[in-house]
């Protein structure tokens, strides 16, 4: 849970209070362990491989907890043929897929930080201190590997288009005003990131999920593809040979 407070409190805040328990817990497993999670297996640019470019998406979205960008979950959404596919362009153009990694599930907390922590505390303690470990390890971590299907998706579409109402830059940047400087700081949030390519475009966002932010379409838009997900039907990232 993210907090908006003045800059004066954030301050005292910041000097006086204790670290609350998501912290503690963040504090034991190694930034090294965790970079190599993340690009093992929450990297949605290696979802949608090819044998002739490295990334077939057109949308990707990665989810982190807290400060410390504990992997909770990302997605992947490519169009058209994939995975070499030998239907006729013409039978695969308009499909639009997508395929999520998400961390193993706790019965004991909802809290969707704690769970990327977690993952990261438990490979950090196989002993795993290189990349190749940390694969092996995730292979006995139980992750979600899943894809979806848009078009038979209830709502997923309708979804998707909503990405362009949101704000993808703020008023205090495009029209700034003195009482902006006085606005309230974010504490510990949860940090989404979206990025939406194609061809010579990139358009992307990382931000708290604030009302009407990308980062907030985004957590609607991966509550939407809810039921709609099924085991993946290729290898996930972290075992598939380089």
């Amino acid at each position: 849970m993210s907090m908006v407070l003045s800059p004066v409190a954030a301050l005292l805040l910041g000097i006086l209070s204790p670290i609350d328990a998501d912290q503690g817990l963040a504090q034991s497993p190694k930034a090294d362990v965790r970079a190599m999670v993340q690009q093992a297996a929450f990297d949605p640019t290696a979802y949608f491989p090819s044998p002739y470019i490295r990334d077939r998406s057109i949308v990707r979205i990665a989810y982190t907890g807290d400060d410390y960008g504990w992997p909770v979950y990302s997605i992947a959404i490519a169009e058209g043929c994939i995975d070499g596919e030998t239907i006729p362009r013409d039978d695969c153009a308009s499909r639009l897929r997508a395929r999520m990694v998400r961390a193993p599930a706790d019965p004991d907390t909802e809290r969707l930080r704690v769970l990327g922590a977690r993952l990261v505390s438990r490979v950090e303690q196989t002993g795993a201190s290189s990349l190749e470990e940390v694969r092996q390890a995730l292979g006995e971590m139980y992750l979600e590997w899943v894809e979806a299907d848009l078009r038979n998706c209830p709502g997923a579409i309708t979804a998707l288009a909503r990405s362009a109402e949101a704000d993808w830059v703020p008023d205090a940047i495009t029209n700034p005003r003195p009482e902006d400087d006085m606005m309230g700081l974010v504490l510990h949030a949860d940090i989404v990131r979206v990025e939406f390519s194609q061809y010579a475009r990139l358009t992307s966002y990382s931000g708290w999920i604030a009302e009407g932010s990308p980062a907030a379409w985004a957590v609607s838009f991966a509550s939407t593809l809810e039921p709609c997900w099924e085991p993946a039907s290729v290898q996930p990232p972290w075992l598939r040979p380089d």
